[in-house]
């Protein structure tokens, strides 16, 4: 079937009809590809919007894949054959110069595989690794054509390895760490040409950042975070214009063993918030920044509610998408409000949730809980980390439903099923827009917002697929509820947790890609599309 993006126009005066119309993009580019075998699809993915790429098993050889690379043209640009087996999982995808460079790994051993820019391979090689549980794999760019990658490994899988690897994956410096007693496992890299930063936990309960000279490997500091008396639990980091580390995430009190992640009670505060955390080579920070949810964070996050009898309450959650520098100095943290349900919480049902069925827990027990992610939020910060302004901006369209709550705050993070897609820089001098991928009365829609604005996604700018979101039923206004299964959720792999029948890219500047998978006829089809909005 022939996907095409509609644009809906809720006015009916014909002037501003006739304004409105003016606003259509230009004729979209469009590619199907098909014979894919739904059996066989792992998912259309992008790398930094450079080039895009499909991992397709061979039908009955379990071990063979065919790494598709695909340029913006959506054109298929070439094939690469890879021997895989069962075990194996597709990792972290970068643009490295103008290679783009892969990591696969199983429980025993990693491959790095370089494609070059006309879509050939250029070289692979294979090295021990493993897989350790929630521990993270990460390549990052370290100018000229090299990069590093921090991977799991040691002979007891309990450490991790940080390395330098030149274009041709030559070996041009490598690090190992493992403690003496426990696992260590990555959560974090970020990096530039003169520095790398690696954030790590132990199985213990505590986070370090071990930082290393990009050029020599010579370690430069390795530290816990400055916790104090408020133990901190990094669950997002990005990297400021100076090249220092930047972390985000939640602080318990030291009453409270676990950092909560969130709670289901608005008459139970949690005893701690959210912290922002910038940290230079030398390891002293450069500020620490502590957010009480209770006393700085309820108000400002339940201010300008959409819908009172389903809010965030006094006790908030906030999922990190981008911790970034604030165009004319300070920092930006852009996210999303959620709370915690059980599945037989009456004040979701009253709001519109649906209970999933056969997922309520044990015989006897409490049913298990579920995320629901409400609205956008910006945090936006001084250059000495002082808040100084919280923006909520209400989605009209709001229940995001994640059932999938093993793995605790990595996999919260890394799940990707909620509506942001990704940030467009349309003018230089603002914060980035938001790039929405929601729904509405069982469609599809893409919208951006300007993060300085208190004003819900506009109504006007929304461009609809004429892909159904839901199973046709009866208009539940503007609130839909989406529990999404297990086969429509997961981050990076992990195929078919990761499986998106429908996705949203970045592409070039301005642009976006909409990937639709049929599985009845095994067909996708791919479109580029203007990014709509903005003009709140």
């Amino acid at each position: 079937m022939r996907n095409s993006f509609v644009q809906r126009l809720v006015l009916s005066s014909s002037l501003l009809l006739l304004l409105t119309a003016g606003a259509q993009p230009a004729v979209a580019q469009e590619a199907t590809i098909s014979d894919l075998g739904s059996a066989y699809y792992r998912g259309f993915r992008t790398v930094e919007g450079q080039l895009y790429f499909m991992l397709r098993q061979e039908r009955n050889v379990y071990d063979l894949f065919h790494l598709e690379i695909y340029g913006r043209d959506l054109q298929k640009k070439g094939t690469t054959d890879l021997r895989l087996g069962r075990g194996w999982f597709q990792g972290d995808a970068r643009m490295v110069g103008d290679q783009a460079v892969f990591y696969f790994f199983t429980g025993k051993e990693g491959l790095l595989l370089t494609v070059d820019a006309s879509g050939q391979k250029f070289k692979e090689i294979r090295f021990p690794a493993n897989d350790v549980l929630v521990s993270q794999a990460v390549i990052a760019p370290a100018g000229g054509g090299d990069f590093y990658l921090a991977y799991p490994f040691d002979p007891g899988k309990t450490g991790y390895v940080v390395a330098r690897y030149g274009p041709d994956l030559s070996v041009k410096w490598k690090k190992d760490y493992a403690p003496e007693k426990g696992k260590y496992r990555v959560r974090f890299v970020q990096a530039d040409a003169a520095t790398v930063y690696v954030v790590a936990d132990h199985t213990k309960g505590t986070y370090e950042v071990v930082t290393l000279d990009g050029a020599t490997g010579a370690e430069k500091f390795h530290q816990d975070l400055p916790a104090e008396a408020t133990p901190l639990t990094p669950t997002f980091a990005g990297l400021s214009s100076a090249g220092h580390l930047l972390l985000t995430g939640s602080y318990a009190e030291p009453a409270q063993k676990t950092p909560v992640v969130s709670v289901a009670s608005a008459s139970a505060p949690r005893p701690g918030g959210l912290f922002v955390l910038a940290m230079g080579p030398d390891g002293k920070p450069d500020f620490l920044t502590r957010m009480s949810y209770a006393k700085d964070l309820a108000g400002k996050l339940n201010t300008h509610s959409t819908l009172q009898q389903f809010t965030v309450g006094e006790t908030p959650g906030v999922k990190v998408h981008a911790l970034l520098p604030r165009p004319g100095g300070g920092y930006a943290l852009m996210g999303e409000t959620f709370k915690n349900f059980s599945f037989t919480d009456t004040q979701y049902e009253a709001a519109g949730g649906v209970r999933a069925p056969g997922l309520n827990g044990v015989a006897g027990g409490p049913g298990p809980l579920r995320r629901d992610i409400l609205d956008l939020v910006v945090f936006q910060f001084t250059p000495q980390g002082q808040l100084e302004s919280v923006r909520r901006i209400p989605k009209p369209y709001k229940i995001y439903n994640d059932q999938a709550m093993g793995g605790g705050n990595t996999e919260f993070n890394n799940t990707a099923v909620y509506a942001y897609r990704f940030l467009y820089q349309r003018d230089p001098a603002q914060l980035p827009e938001l790039v929405l991928f929601n729904w509405h009365q069982n469609l599809l829609y893409v919208n951006s917002v300007k993060p300085a604005t208190d004003a819900r996604d506009n109504l006007f700018t929304r461009r609809y697929l004429d892909q159904p979101a839901l199973p046709a039923g009866p208009d539940r206004g503007e609130l839909t509820a989406r529990t999404y299964s297990n086969e429509m959720a997961g981050s990076i792999d992990y195929a078919p947790a990761a499986l998106f029948f429908d996705e949203v890219l970045p592409h070039a500047p301005g642009k976006f890609l909409y990937t639709h998978f049929d599985p009845a006829t095994s067909r996708l089809h791919l479109q580029v599309m203007d990014v709509p909005g903005g003009s709140n």
